[in-house]
């Protein structure tokens, strides 16, 4: 073999590094960011940012969802592109829930997909009451099975007493108004089980939870995690994150 061959195929097996690929990287942001749509721009910056403000959490810890104790055997059926609703469908299972309690019509949906995969479980939701019916809050008879019970009002004007200490995990949609984060998480504390769990969706992506949450943390007598890789951030009366390994 001649030694240019040899040079040849040492060039071809030789390892890619990222120091290799740099300037190809920057070379493309930069004339994707000239030439490229607007809403790509958007989308890298929004990325950017959201990553900025999970380096710079003051209060919540970021942890990997492998950290989630036991959360490798738990199996949950539902659409790939509901990656938020399948992460608190699988948590819902870990936690052998029997009771949950949401706040937010935007979480009906992660309510539906629990329900399909944890038919046993009582799931509450408080929604706003519908335009013609803005009078007193109401609710509906307890759920046979698996169904939702849609409750009709906000944590203002709706008695939450007969729900209180009974719920093993509460879910909050932190970005559906964000008055009501601080109401809804004080009441979210007082519906816990001894071991409940409260998750709250869009702390990455509203300022008000992030600014909310990371002040609040300091204050509670257990940590507040945020899961990588998604939306979610949750507190737990139970050991439910496993100690970092390193």
């Amino acid at each position: 073999m001649s030694a240019s061959a040899a040079a040849s195929r040492e060039r071809r097996t030789s390892p890619v590094t990222d120091r290799h690929i740099a300037p190809g990287v920057v070379a493309g942001v930069i004339r994707n960011s000239l030439s490229g749509p607007g809403d790509h721009r958007a989308r890298l910056l929004r990325s950017v940012w959201i990553e900025l403000k999970r380096f710079g959490a003051s209060s919540v810890e970021n942890v990997p969802l492998s950290r989630i104790r036991g959360i490798d055997d738990v199996r949950v059926e539902g659409p790939v592109v509901r990656h938020e609703a399948l992460i608190v469908s699988a948590l819902s299972a870990l936690l052998e829930c029997e009771k949950i309690f949401a706040f937010g019509a935007a979480l009906s949906d992660t309510c539906a997909l629990i329900a399909h995969n944890l038919p046993d479980v009582l799931i509450y939701t408080l929604v706003p009451p519908e335009p013609q019916r803005l009078g007193a809050a109401r609710s509906n008879p307890p759920p046979e099975g698996g169904r939702v019970t849609r409750l009709s009002g906000s944590v203002a004007t709706f008695d939450l007493a007969h729900y209180s200490g009974k719920n093993d995990l509460v879910l909050i949609d932190a970005g559906d108004d964000a008055t009501a984060i601080r109401p809804e998480t004080d009441a979210a504390f007082s519906l816990l089980s001894e071991l409940g769990t409260i998750v709250w969706d869009n702390y990455t992506h509203s300022a008000d939870a992030y600014a909310y949450l990371n002040g609040l943390a300091p204050a509670l007598d257990r940590p507040v995690f945020h899961i990588l890789g998604t939306r979610l951030a949750l507190y737990s009366r139970w050991d439910i994150v496993r100690p970092d390994d390193r």
